[in-house]
This record gives C-alpha cells, sequence and structure tokens, in this order.
C-alpha cells in the first residue's frame, strides 16, 4: 500500500513539474520577442525578498538592481532583474547577491512587455534550467509508474 502511496505522489508531482516546465518554456519563448530599450542604472544593493523557506537566513540575500528606461516618452523604474512570470528573485549570501548587482553595467539593456512598459527584465532566465525542471518532473513520473508497476 505504501509503494502506491508513493507512486500515486511521485506521479503527481512529476505531472505538476512536466506542466509547469512547459508552461514556462512558452512564456520563455515569449518573452524573447518583447522590445528591447535602454535603461540606466540608479541603484545598486541587496534586499531579502520574501521567499517562504528560503533557506537559512545567511542565504537569504538579492541582489538589487533598480533601474529607469523609457518607453514612448514615458519613464518607467523597475527592479526585476529576471522575468518575475518565470522565476523568483535567486538568493544566496549578502557577499553573492552584492557582487552579483555590481557586474550590471550603469547603461543595461531592458527588455519590456510592449501591452505594459511598467513590465521589464534584464536577463532572460536560462532555458538549460527549465529543461533541468522538465527532465526532474519526468523521472518522477517514471519513479511513480515503477512503484505502481511492482506493488
Amino acid at each position: 500500500m505504501e509503494g502506491i502511496v508513493a507512486g500515486a505522489f511521485a506521479w503527481v508531482i512529476g505531472i505538476i513539474g512536466l506542466w509547469t516546465g512547459f508552461r514556462q518554456l512558452r512564456n520563455r519563448a515569449a518573452l524573447n520577442h518583447w522590445p528591447i530599450t535602454k535603461g540606466r542604472v540608479i541603484e545598486r544593493g541587496t534586499y531579502k525578498p520574501y521567499i517562504p523557506n528560503a533557506g537559512p537566513p545567511a542565504f537569504r540575500h538579492a541582489p538589487l538592481v533598480k533601474y529607469v528606461y523609457q518607453v514612448v516618452g514615458r519613464e518607467f523604474i523597475s527592479d526585476s532583474i529576471r522575468p518575475k512570470r518565470i522565476q523568483q528573485p535567486q538568493h544566496n549570501t549578502q557577499k553573492w547577491a552584492q557582487k552579483t548587482a555590481n557586474k550590471f553595467a550603469d547603461e543595461v539593456e531592458v527588455h519590456y512587455n510592449p501591452e505594459d512598459p511598467s513590465e521589464s527584465f534584464l536577463v532572460q532566465t536560462p532555458a538549460i534550467l527549465l529543461y533541468i525542471v522538465i527532465g526532474g518532473s519526468c523521472l518522477a513520473i517514471l519513479f511513480g509508474v515503477v512503484l505502481f508497476l511492482t506493488k
């Protein structure tokens, strides 16, 4: 009975992960078509984003890069490094976060949503990360099937 419950749990987790991975790949493809404009960094530093279960307090710091950019004569300010549609802010030690924030030049390329120019990002989420989610989900589904068949 335990094997069936574990198999069902692994299968459900795998299906959810697979759906999420493919959905985020589709989001990523759409984000690749957003227009790009020049922006200027106005603040660099670190902050502690609210992420439940983010780990020990020493590893809860995220890089802060606040930038200003213009679209059709309107000025916008943002601090989104990566697309919020795909991933939450990366976090680690304060030293890592500051080093990451300092890597951005004073002038940056800003990808912005043409339908809502206030939504923007600087760096696209790596596709390999999403492929790892999909691969791990496939393994969870396979594990669930194996547990079902062996019990």
